[in-house]
């Protein structure tokens, strides 16, 4: 009995060992992007490295983020990919010093950390029912002063910044525009039209196409492909511009020298991310982008974001939307 115990002892070593060198041979990618763009990135990089073993798996950006903190370079990840850049940026002690290397597809504006670099844009506008609009003879909003208006009472839906990077965009942006105090009296006031504060980012486009409300505050590729199912939607752009949000992607420390780790983060960077963003409707971060994409607006302004990646003012400004819809 003894002798077997043993021998399923180091049978039990040998498998744990041997999952071990698995890990050791993989590339293991940790991702938040859409189900859709993480289906292709797989199958390109088996294309393009069918002798690595490469495995992506989808992480939402809280449980990505989380595991970075409590594991730091424990963490099974070697790369991680389309974390919310505040996220990132407050988390970039754990990630690999890529200031070595030189990204040229970038475009010159791109400011990117030495510790990680940016991956996607999300710009976030107004959407608004095109008919209803015309039907009801409304005039369409140009500022965010315009939307406080009374006819809109009822007709607005947005997400919540609390739970929704697309709503905390909206947000920082006005208050980078009028001040943290006006900005909070600013969304007191126009709670009174809003009929419902979404949980997701995707919230208010979904209410939009169903009928609920007539004006969205919700994310421009979104509306672009309600635009190209058939939904009578119009993309408007404020008088100061297109707010947005940002997601970036990073080595995890110690693993840049990793066999095949960095190899695979370049064609990452260098071949899918131009790709991806040709494709998949996101905002402007290459050098000759293009849009394959019907109806995507490509010339859209950026509006003030500054501090969009910073987490602790993410933080305080979260905490003091209680006063607005606590």
């Amino acid at each position: 009995m003894k002798k077997f115990i043993c021998l399923l002892l180091v049978f039990v070593g040998v498998i744990a060992l041997a999952g071990c060198g698995a890990k050791k041979d993989s590339v293991i990618i940790y991702s938040c992007m859409e189900k859709e763009r993480e289906e292709v990135l797989q199958e390109r990089l088996k294309e393009k490295f069918p002798n690595k073993k490469v495995v992506l798996q989808h992480m939402s950006t809280g449980n990505t983020a989380a595991k970075v903190k409590n594991e730091g370079e424990n963490i099974e990840a070697d790369i991680v990919i389309d974390l919310e850049t505040s996220h990132m940026d407050s988390l970039k002690d754990n990630f690999a010093d890529l200031s070595g290397t030189k990204y040229d597809v970038y475009l010159d504006s791109i400011k990117n950390d030495n510790n990680y670099l940016m991956w996607t844009k999300y710009p976030i506008g107004i959407i608004i029912n095109k008919k209803y609009f015309e039907e009801h003879n409304l005039d369409i909003p140009k500022t965010y002063n315009d939307l406080l208006d009374k006819k809109y009472k009822g007709l607005i839906a947005m997400p919540d910044p609390k739970t929704s990077g697309s709503g905390y965009s909206f947000y920082l942006n006005v208050v980078n525009i009028m001040g943290e105090d006006k900005a909070i009296e600013y969304f007191k006031e126009l709670k009174k039209n809003v009929r419902e504060f979404t949980t997701s980012g995707s919230g208010p486009t979904n209410l939009l196409k169903q009928g609920e409300i007539q004006l969205a505050m919700g994310m421009v590729s979104e509306a672009v492909q309600a635009i190209n199912e058939g939904y009578e939607l119009e993309i408007i752009e404020l008088a100061t511009g297109t707010p947005y949000n940002t997601t970036s992607l990073g080595i995890v420390k110690g693993r840049e020298t990793k066999d095949g780790v960095k190899e695979v983060f370049d064609y990452i960077v260098n071949e899918f991310g131009p790709w991806d963003k040709e494709n998949f409707v996101l905002g402007n971060l290459y050098k000759n982008q293009k849009s394959a994409i019907k109806n995507n607006p490509t010339n859209l302004k950026d509006a003030d974001m500054k501090n969009i990646s910073s987490i602790e003012v993410k933080n305080k400004l979260t905490e003091r939307w209680n006063e607005i819809n606590g």
